[in-house]
């Protein structure tokens, strides 16, 4: 167990008021760039920000991600963890957000006071699972002030530097991946001493409200990500942080590589041996159990399972199944896919072929 855990972190939404506006101080230092080779972020600002987006942490548990979806918003950050504080919301917000269409990525709280950047990488990576799946967004640092800490949470820029190194090259070895970095201009310059280490590795995601466009911190030529403010947004109860996505919808595909492969879901219900996973939609197929808290890959629906004994969970007859992507079934109502549509299947899963 890591030590130290902070109190005070965002206030009302995913990213904190006080470090999206811009505000804090501290000195400045100079920094190791990130080992490995150079790669400037796929993302560029030049062809105009068109894709919208949001961020969101424990304080938004129950979100209706269609809605989201249907307002024009395709990507989300969720919120993983502050430090060590789990967000318990984090596994059905990030599997209803790719349910329903968006991609999806996860971002950890900076506590440089408390840990190193590898510690924390290696508690955060090991949260997420994080898989180049084609619908998952490179993790990402949420850098700023932690409001029970004092300015720049009490440590030297230096050390701040140390820490965000340490934490994007243990993303970088574990995942290939580049880690996002979050942080608003003045926090930036600030508390990380203006450090220009990181603006050729490591994709930027400023956070700079009220403005039309944002200004660059640390030589980054162009921000990937832009969190515009806070604001309402259909399917979330209450305000959300607003971002965008600095290029068009199929570069920000390229953002999250790999081959969509099945859309992820948790079993949140299991009969005594677990969830039965069958050959078949049919009595005495089962070739395997899986537990509650498992995640199951879902490729389509289907309402033609022939295994129908008059049962009914959760407004579910026994006749709607998830067919996953190695061909084998279960019943969707063990699964936290959406509820059933006056149609009979869950919204933001395909129909399968035939059924």
């Amino acid at each position: 167990m890591l030590s130290g855990g902070s109190v005070a972190r965002k206030v009302v939404v995913g990213a904190a008021a006080m470090a999206a506006l811009g505000l804090g101080s501290g000195a400045a230092s100079a920094a190791t760039p990130t080992p490995g080779p150079l790669r400037a972020p796929v993302a560029r600002a030049a062809g105009g920000a068109t894709v919208p987006g949001l961020d969101v942490s424990s304080g938004q548990p129950n979100i209706n991600w269609s809605q989201v979806y249907a307002s024009g918003r395709r990507f989300a950050y969720v919120s993983a963890a502050d430090g060590t504080a789990k967000n318990a919301s984090y596994a059905a917000q990030t599997n209803g957000a790719k349910a329903a269409g968006l991609l999806a990525g996860a971002y950890f709280f900076a506590e440089p006071v408390f840990e190193t950047g590898t510690t924390h990488a290696d508690w955060f990576l090991d949260q997420i699972h994080y898989t180049p799946d084609g619908r998952t967004l490179p993790p990402a640092l949420d850098v700023e002030h932690n409001t029970s800490q004092p300015r720049c949470d009490g440590v030297s820029a230096g050390t701040w530097q140390a820490y965000i190194r340490d934490f994007t090259a243990e993303v970088k070895r574990r995942t290939g991946a580049d880690a996002v970095i979050y942080v608003s201009p003045a926090f930036w310059q600030d508390c990380v001493g203006g450090s220009t280490a990181f603006a050729h590795t490591n994709p930027l995601w400023v956070a700079h409200w009220g403005v039309s466009q944002p200004a660059m911190p640390g030589g980054w030529p162009y921000y990937t990500f832009w969190q515009t403010g806070v604001g309402p947004a259909p399917g979330v109860s209450g305000d959300v942080d607003l971002d965008l996505f600095g290029g068009s919808m199929d570069r920000l595909r390229k953002f999250a590589p790999g081959k969509a492969d099945g859309l992820p879901y948790q079993v949140t219900g299991v009969d005594a041996q677990g969830l039965a996973v069958q050959s078949r939609p049919h009595v005495g197929h089962v070739v395997r159990y899986a537990p509650e808290g498992a995640t199951l890959s879902v490729s389509c629906q289907t309402v033609h399972g022939d295994q129908v004994d008059g049962r009914v969970k959760n407004g579910r007859p026994f006749t709607t199944w998830d067919r996953l992507t190695d061909g084998t079934y279960v019943y969707d109502w063990y699964m936290n896919t959406p509820v059933v549509g006056a149609d009979g299947y869950s919204p933001g899963i395909p129909h399968c072929a035939g059924g």
